[in-house]
């Protein structure tokens, strides 16, 4: 019986994949090293090697192996990963390394300067660049090796994610080797001790980190923490989980700081706005205690009218000279009234209020009057038109 098989198998898919690099592209060069992308197996890497002037150089070569022989130990997922090292066609000897598709620190903190810093906005992305780079580079100390050429152009970030990858460990160095020793990094990123020195020192990349710190937007205890960076080497960290510690701490003590600013700042603001509610609470009060004040008067007014009948009085009144003999004695009485009234009322009034409250009881009381008045013009009147017809023979 034969054995079957099942799916398809194209001639193309038997053919051998080459192991060669393809369309590889100068990216730069720098120094006696060069740089190039490279594609294999469908992926890109990069590729790091001499240029042809420093190929048979011993010392050039020297260098590329011991950095290769540092980086083929990391494995980490904030520092460029090393696949191996090869002979690559039309550069030679090379390490291979993984391609990072991204943007370096340098380029994005210019971006960040033309967009959000220069308005002085403190960016999250910074603060987790920062503690992926803190990291990295712990991870590195941990084995012994310190970078020194921790600057902005040798950090990565990834496009997606914007996570860092430390790359160029061309200066890097260990107590490892006993050879190759000299002083080595970039001036600006260098500390005062590394310009000399030649045996490598960790705190060399923390002066470094505080240079970097600087530049980037981060909240200001950062500055402080930086600052503490760039002090002497004995003064400074002494190591990067040092540096975390003290990160951690004045992060902790700042939000503590802005937690109890914000319930005082509440506080106070709630205590303004109770004032604020009291007082117009007592207006209203003011107000509206006044207004009921007045209308009471008024009643009160009408209660002492009906007492003394002046009103019923009036209603029925059609001639002055009907009037009670006592009438103006009850109208002085009510008019009166309206003082000892006011003057009655309880401390909550002050005399402002009283006043007014006595103004609107004479109003009411004056309108009353009128009608008084009304009367007596009447009936002067009515004489004065009798006497003219009089004096002229009409009567």
């Amino acid at each position: 019986m034969e054995e079957e098989y099942s799916g398809y198998i194209s001639e193309m898919a038997t053919e051998p994949v080459s192991e060669q690099f393809s369309d590889v592209t100068i990216e730069h060069t720098s120094g006696c090293n060069v740089m190039a992308r490279a594609q294999r197996y469908g992926r890109w890497y990069m590729l790091k090697g001499l240029n042809e002037a420093s190929r048979d150089k011993a010392m050039p070569r020297q260098m590329l192996r011991k950095e290769f022989d540092m980086l083929i130990r990391l494995q980490h997922p904030n520092v460029v990963q090393t696949v191996g090292m090869e002979q690559v066609e039309g550069i030679g000897t090379c390490i291979v390394m993984e391609y990072v598709d991204g943007i370096t620190l340098k380029e994005w903190l210019q971006t960040k300067t033309k967009a959000k810093a220069k308005r002085g906005a403190k960016d999250a992305d910074a603060i987790r660049i920062m503690d992926e780079l803190l990291q990295a580079v712990a991870y590195i100390h941990s084995l012994g090796i310190a970078h020194r050429d921790l600057k902005p152009q040798n950090i990565l970030l990834t496009r997606q994610g914007l996570h860092v990858k430390l790359i160029d460990f061309g200066l890097a160095d260990t107590d490892d080797y006993a050879v190759l020793k000299q002083p080595a990094g970039t001036i600006s990123y260098m500390s005062p001790e590394q310009m000399a020195m030649q045996i490598p020192d960790i705190r060399n990349d923390i002066y470094s980190i505080g240079v970097v710190m600087r530049q980037m937007p981060l909240p200001s205890y950062y500055k402080r923490v930086g600052d503490h960076c760039l002090l002497p080497v004995d003064e400074r960290y002494q190591s990067i989980a040092e540096m975390q510690e003290d990160i951690t701490r004045q992060s902790t003590h700042t939000k503590r700081l802005m937690r109890w600013t914000t319930a005082v700042g509440l506080g106070v603001l709630l205590t303004i706005v109770g004032l604020l509610l009291w007082r117009v609470q007592s207006l209203d009060n003011e107000l509206n205690r006044v207004s009921n004040a007045k209308t009471e008067a008024i009643e009160a007014l009408h209660i002492e009218m009906e007492r003394t009948q002046l009103a019923q009085h009036t209603d029925t009144l059609t001639r002055w000279e009907y009037r009670w003999t006592d009438f103006m004695q009850r109208v002085m009485a009510v008019n009166q009234f309206c003082y000892d009234y006011t003057d009655r009322l309880d401390e909550r009034f002050s005399d402002n209020d009283r006043d007014r409250i006595r103004e609107t009881m004479l109003n009411e009381w004056q309108s009353w009057q009128q009608h008084i008045c009304a009367l007596s013009t009447a009936e002067v009147a009515a004489k004065r038109r009798k006497a003219h017809r009089v004096k002229s023979g009409m009567e």
